[in-house]
């Protein structure tokens, strides 16, 4: 099997567990000098490296019931890089209900995710 193929598969489970609010399975996927670089927070975005701030930060994430489950699209990789498209509803504290789009950037290293770096727009 190819390192691409590698990486899309790795990508794809990393996907499936985010969706079943499963941290575990998301953080088998991670390094353990893996960085997240979240969408929302003020830097833009908030960064958590390492696996015990990582996981903290998906735990709090999984256990917002405003959060829908993630909608993977299409998967690109090329080396030790790759690309997942993504598409979410999230209930706003007013009820409505918001789309994002996005996209996560991801660095591999030795088979696992080392940085996972978020995007997002609202639609």
């Amino acid at each position: 099997m190819t390192n691409d193929q590698l990486h899309l598969d790795l990508m794809r489970r990393f996907a499936v567990f985010w969706s079943a609010r499963d941290a575990d399975g998301c953080m088998a996927c991670f390094s353990e000098d893996a960085v997240f670089a979240a969408s929302a927070g003020p830097e833009p975005g908030t960064t958590y490296a390492g696996k015990a701030a990582i996981r903290a930060k998906l735990q709090e994430i999984f256990e917002d019931p405003a959060n829908a489950p993630l909608v993977s699209g299409r998967f690109f990789t090329m080396g030790d890089a790759g690309m997942m498209e993504w598409v979410l509803d999230r209930q706003m504290p007013d009820g409505t209900v918001k789309t994002f789009r996005g996209i996560d950037i991801y660095e591999f290293d030795g088979g696992l995710i080392r940085l996972k770096d978020s995007y997002r727009k609202c639609l």
